[in-house]
């Protein structure tokens, strides 16, 4: 005799863990997607993914609220690239540009 595994088993694996809907925040790309977080793969929600349709790597999770009983919301976002910050351009530092100390220190 064949030892089967019962059918409520096999489908309480399939619900094991929770489901983030997903959308990716990457300009002109906006794919939304669910993403299921179990215990095995927990890790994810710490590192960063690329999208699934765009392929954009670097994307992070950042939760946007509870949908349902083990159903959130959340957003794939990234860092944005070649944006230089207001706030780094506007205030002052001691240090200078490495470029313009290399130049001027006779290298």
């Amino acid at each position: 005799m064949q030892a089967s595994t019962p059918r409520t088993e096999r489908q309480g694996r399939e619900q094991e863990g929770i489901v983030y809907k997903t959308q990716c925040q990457n300009p002109g790309c906006g794919h939304t997607f669910a993403l299921r977080i179990t215990p095995r793969d927990v890790g994810l929600l710490s590192g960063t993914m690329p999208c699934p349709r765009c392929k954009r790597h670097g994307g992070m999770l950042k939760p946007a609220g509870r949908i349902g009983d083990k159903l959130f919301a959340a957003k794939l976002i990234f860092k944005a690239v070649g944006v230089s910050s207001s706030l780094a351009s506007s205030v002052p530092t001691e240090e200078g540009d490495l470029v313009s100390d290399m130049m001027g220190s006779g290298f």
